[in-house]
């Protein structure tokens, strides 16, 4: 069942819908059209109904969220360096919104924008047009996420992109998940499963070195289920850190996270080589839907994309898309 309906109005007056995606199971999926944001991600669990993803029950918060919660980010996911990048051998030069780092898109990512949305039979299709010159990106690109629902309790998003100028794009989402909401408690309990045996080290910036760290004998190892309380205790300022993947399709998932006790449990399945996991360590408290979930850590984010600043590191798979080229990415979420 799929239901489009009205929500609320941004502050400069742009109407916005709430799209719902329901299964026989019970499972829904709630997308706003502004950020094509996902508001709620209710999952069936043995006898209960649980909303799995951090949000707010009101348009404005989310117009004033400094967290990108719930968004679909583009133009470009994570950071670049110095906001600059090489295409067509001209420098290029893109809005600054973390010191000199761009990050997420720019001041006004598309976590910021109005969607266009259509129902497609059992799916739904997102849809915005970026204009040539949008926070400095060349081309106008036209970017769509298809999504679906199954009766397998799995939420599907497809992204595509394409462009009419050479340009950079790097999309992901940015759903911070916690899977036992109603205790109050952040993610500290829950259980970790990365499919990744190398992170990308970091400058003092935030951004890669371009080196690959093996994650073996650190607190960065989590290729099998872990609790996170003893790495998070590891590590000053928690995880904001890329794994390189080493398996990632529709059937092995990229991620596994689990609820204190084992369930319920979610599956992250991705076709991109990088995933970056960030614990929301910085983030003291957030409102929520039903009262506050007290930090640090209140949820965390698993967001597959290629890597951070792949356009200053020629040894990073490549985000430059061509006009004669269509970007593709799906990410799924599976709950068993």
């Amino acid at each position: 069942m799929i239901t489009i309906q009205p929500f609320d109005t941004t502050q400069d007056g742009h109407s916005v819908s709430l799209v719902i995606l329901k299964n026989a199971s019970g499972m829904e999926a709630h997308f706003l059209t502004y950020g094509a944001i996902l508001q709620r991600l209710i999952i069936p669990d043995k006898r209960e109904y649980t909303d799995v993803v951090l949000g707010y029950n009101d348009l404005i918060t989310y117009e004033n969220d400094p967290y990108f919660m719930g968004q679909l980010v583009g133009r470009n996911a994570n950071r670049i360096a110095n906001a600059e990048v090489v295409l067509d051998g001209k420098k290029v030069s893109l809005s600054a919104n973390e010191g000199t780092n761009h990050l997420h898109g720019g001041f006004e990512g598309f976590g910021k924008k109005i969607w266009n949305v259509a129902e497609l039979d059992d799916e739904v299709v997102f849809s915005y047009r970026s204009k040539d010159g949008e926070e400095g990106y060349p081309g106008n690109l036209q970017t769509k996420m298809f999504v679906k629902l199954t009766e397998a309790n799995e939420l599907i998003m497809r992204l595509e992109a394409t462009t009419d100028q050479e340009t950079i794009v790097n999309l992901t989402r940015h759903e911070y998940f916690n899977l036992n909401p109603q205790s109050g408690e952040g993610i500290t309990k829950h259980a970790l499963q990365i499919n990744g045996g190398g992170i990308l080290p970091k400058n003092e910036n935030n951004v890669p070195t371009g080196e690959v760290l093996r994650v073996e004998s650190t607190p960065f190892d989590l290729q099998e289920l872990k609790v996170l309380a003893e790495p998070l205790s590891e590590l000053d300022g928690g995880f904001d850190h890329n794994y390189v993947l080493e398996k990632y399709s529709a059937e092995v998932p990229a991620a596994v996270l689990a609820a204190p006790g084992g369930s319920p449990k979610m599956e992250v399945h991705c076709t991109q080589p990088g995933l970056q996991f960030y614990s929301a360590a910085g983030i003291d408290a957030v409102p929520n839907k039903y009262g506050a979930i007290q930090g640090p850590s209140p949820a965390l984010c698993l967001e597959p994309q290629y890597f951070p600043d792949s356009p200053n590191h020629p040894n990073f798979p490549s985000t430059v898309l061509k006009p004669d080229a269509v970007y593709r990415h799906e990410i799924r979420y599976k709950f068993l």
